[in-house]
This record gives C-alpha cells, structure tokens and sequence, in this order.
C-alpha cells in the first residue's frame, strides 16, 4: 500500500508539473492597421501623404517624424509592431561630423525602443560608413544590414535603382496598459548642404499593431 501511494503522489506531482511546463496560447488581435494607401491619414499625428514609386506612403521625414495615440485597447500581454520603412538617399550611419550620426527612433509611451542608425553607404576595404541597425546604436553592422530589398533614391540619389533600402521591421513590447502612445521620429544630420531633405529622408508604407494575450 505504501507503495501505491508513493507511486500516486508522485504521478500527480509529474502531472501537475507537466502542466505548469505547457506553453501558454498566445492569442492575437489586430487593433491597428495602415497602408497609407488614402490622403486621408487617419489617426496619424503629424502625418504628410505622397506617393513614392507607385504606392502611397507617409512623409519624406527629414528632423521630423509622426506619432500615434492609441486607447481602449483590449487586455493584453504585449504588443507587436510592424511596419515597412524606406530610407531615401545618403544616409551615414554612425559617422560623425557634417554627416552625422544618422539616428531613427521609435519610442512606446516613456520608452525608446529603437535608437538607431542606418547607412545608404558603399562599403569597401578602404571606405566605409557603418550602421547600428539591427543592434542599438553605437553598435557597428554593415551598411544596409537586414534590408529587405531596394527601390530607387528619391531626391538625391533618384537616379540610382537602389538609392532607397526597404526594411521590414517587427517588434515584440511587453506591455499592459489600455492606451499606448507611439513616436516615430529622426535626428539626421547633414549640414553641408543647403537641401538636407532631398539629401536623405525616410517614409513608410505600412503600419500595424496587434495585441498579444498569454493564456
């Protein structure tokens, strides 16, 4: 008898741990989406409309940016972010002087959770401008690391097929609260020229936010 319950007790135990070990469910929901594909931008503070190699997208941004305010969100666990950026022309990464640092932010209510530099730079062994995306700048990875493909640039470099690099970007944010508050933003820097926007720029073509929900 003593046996049998020894053997209960600890079937039970490794039941009740194979339980706790399960992965939770996660269940998603779309709460926001944007293609910019309308003139009309919606909830999009400091939102510019154009179309750009066919498509309709948000800026060209120079020092400049959009935010967002979202509420009455459904209960939830985190957040993911996805979105398609487009960086136009001769952005320089991590260099510094007249050129730079080329930062991109995105920040979620009080937290910065992209603070980042990308490059439109050749890289060769004698010359070449590094970036810190996908890492935190000053991180170093090559020009154009992560890019998804290349469009034509859009002002200064709207001769060249791939003077724009596309990036495809998702982030996964814990958070809980019913409202979220989204800043998208630039600090490019370029002063040897009198047109820093058409120097470089960045735009974006889509944007959506879903709820994550552990159970």
């Amino acid at each position: 008898m003593l046996l049998n319950g020894i053997k209960a007790t600890f079937l039970f135990s490794t039941l009740i741990l194979l339980v706790k070990c399960q992965p939770k469910e996660e269940l998603t929901e779309l709460i926001y989406t944007n293609q910019f594909d309308q003139t009309e931008l919606g909830d999009i503070e400091g939102g510019k409309y154009f179309e750009f190699n066919g498509d309709g997208v948000v800026g060209p941004y120079n020092r400049d940016g959009f935010s967002l305010d979202l509420s009455n969100l459904p209960k939830h666990d985190f957040l993911e972010v996805s979105f398609t950026l487009l960086l136009h022309d001769s952005w320089d990464g991590n260099a510094g002087g007249d050129d730079g640092s080329d930062r991109w932010y995105m920040e979620l209510d009080d937290a910065r959770i992209m603070d980042v530099t990308f490059s439109n730079s050749p890289c060769v062994s004698t010359y070449c401008l590094f970036q810190s995306y996908p890492k935190r700048f000053p991180d170093f990875s090559n020009p154009r690391t992560g890019a998804s493909y290349f469009l034509p640039g859009l002002c200064h470099r709207a001769d060249l097929s791939d003077g724009t690099s596309v990036y495809q970007i998702t982030k996964t944010i814990a958070h809980t609260s019913k409202t979220a508050f989204f800043q998208f933003y630039d600090r490019l820097v370029q002063t040897n020229t009198d047109t820093p926007a058409c120097d470089e720029s960045w735009s974006m073509s889509s944007l959506e936010i879903r709820t994550v929900r552990l159970e």
